[in-house]
């Protein structure tokens, strides 16, 4: 009895594993960078069907103090509200920070949002909701402060 819940478990562990998770980003979750990145990039643990994904970048308002102990936790919190309400919306948000995403259709394992303008000093939220090629959907999203423009 013992070994068949073995296997099951490790069939069920290998199962979950199957899914597109996000392995890296540029820049990592919860990162404080001194300049506003020209470019953000989610990198999956297999292949996307992008045209089928969905990819919104948001700026969080916020009074928040970077120095905080507890910044990374409160910004993620207002993250999560944020995303709650905005990730399955469809049209237009005037709220968003507008990207050019590449590749825009296909399969890739790799995406790259590049922001139309340089992004401001700010806390901002990258979200997603991907459809793997295994046909499964997950939704995530990662936060990131920028402390200065980007140099022109």
């Amino acid at each position: 009895m013992r070994r068949v819940a073995l296997v099951v478990a490790g069939a069920l562990l290998a199962f979950a594993q199957a899914h597109a998770y996000l392995e890296t980003s540029t820049p990592v979750a919860g990162a404080v960078l001194g300049t506003a990145p020209a470019e953000l990039v989610l990198e999956f643990s297999e292949e996307l069907e992008v045209g089928f994904s969905t990819f919104k970048l948001f700026r969080l308002d916020h009074t928040l103090d970077a120095a905080d102990a507890d910044y990374a936790a409160k910004l993620n919190g207002l993250a999560a509200l944020l995303v709650n309400e905005v990730i399955g919306a469809t049209g237009p948000d005037d709220r968003s920070v507008a990207f050019d995403l590449k590749p825009a259709q296909g399969r890739s394992a790799q995406v790259a949002l590049t922001p139309e303008e340089a992004l401001a000093p700010g806390s901002y939220v990258l979200m997603w909701r991907v459809l793997s090629v295994d046909t499964h959907m997950l939704q995530d999203y990662l936060t990131f402060t920028v402390l200065e423009p980007a140099p022109r």
